[in-house]
């Protein structure tokens, strides 16, 4: 019977550290991504960065000196393969409920595939248009994303690489036909306590079937790249972070 008790024992709270709330509080201070008042809708995707961005943000939600309403919305895209079940089980491990937005961008996005073309950035533009305009038709003026250090760091050579300009993914981005605002909380955290979180609290987490099945792209090459550089210097994110987002040299020590 000891082992059935085990069993039904409660999970720890999947609580994010201090350091990643160090870095979350950071970036909503520094850059204004929300204000007291504010109503935002976290994306959930059922990846790993959204469901740290939901449990971070419903920490700082539930502190009186900034009071904001959340809400957690995932946009159904009929993608062949995505794992419901999973995302229920992982909403379950964060306690938390889900709008569910449907709509079968995937059928237009394949239309729309030159062979060989990887579908991640039509796919991405797509689905920010529908959870903008959620926002906007249910009063949210907020749209949190779970993007991440990496993900700017990344973003930053791409558009130097391939783009030819100077272009870091930004905190905060405005709508620019609807009173909407993007917000990136993440992005002063480092992927690899992404990483640590999911794993150290057992949280599951959902790949996307899709952009999971092509093995060579851009952003691969990229991140490939950053890792031999952060041979070189085992602090490359945190200069990226200084030098792109501002900062005390001490935030490199976090951990």
């Amino acid at each position: 019977m000891s082992g059935s008790a085990s069993a039904l024992a409660p999970q720890v709270p999947a609580t994010p550290s201090r350091a990643v709330m160090r870095l979350v509080e950071r970036a909503v201070v520094d850059f204004e991504l929300i204000r007291p008042g504010d109503r935002v809708a976290v994306g959930v995707s059922g990846g790993k960065d959204s469901l740290l961005l939901l449990a971070a943000l419903s920490e700082l939600s539930a502190r009186a000196d900034l009071p904001f309403e959340l809400r957690a919305v995932h946009l159904d895209q009929h993608q062949p393969g995505f794992d419901r079940p999973g995302f229920d089980r992982a909403l379950a491990r964060l306690g938390a409920t889900c709008e569910v937005i449907s709509a079968d961008t995937w059928s237009v996005v394949s239309e729309k595939l030159r062979p060989g073309q990887i579908p991640c950035a039509l796919c991405g533009r797509m689905r920010r248009g529908i959870l903008n305009r959620w926002c906007a038709e249910h009063g949210f003026n907020r749209l949190a994303l779970g993007h991440h250090l990496d993900d700017a760091a990344e973003t930053f050579l791409l558009n130097l690489l391939y783009g030819r300009r100077l272009d870091p993914l930004k905190p905060a981005t405005p709508a620019s036909d609807l009173p909407v605002t993007t917000i990136r909380p993440l992005i002063l955290v480092e992927e690899r306590k992404v990483v640590a979180w999911a794993a150290e609290h057992a949280v599951p987490t959902v790949p996307c079937p899709v952009c999971d099945s092509f093995p060579e792209s851009r952003r691969r090459d990229v991140k490939g790249v950053l890792a031999e550089l952060s041979r070189i210097q085992p602090e490359v994110l945190a200069s990226v972070r200084q030098a792109l987002y501002g900062g005390a040299p001490g935030d490199a020590s976090e951990h």
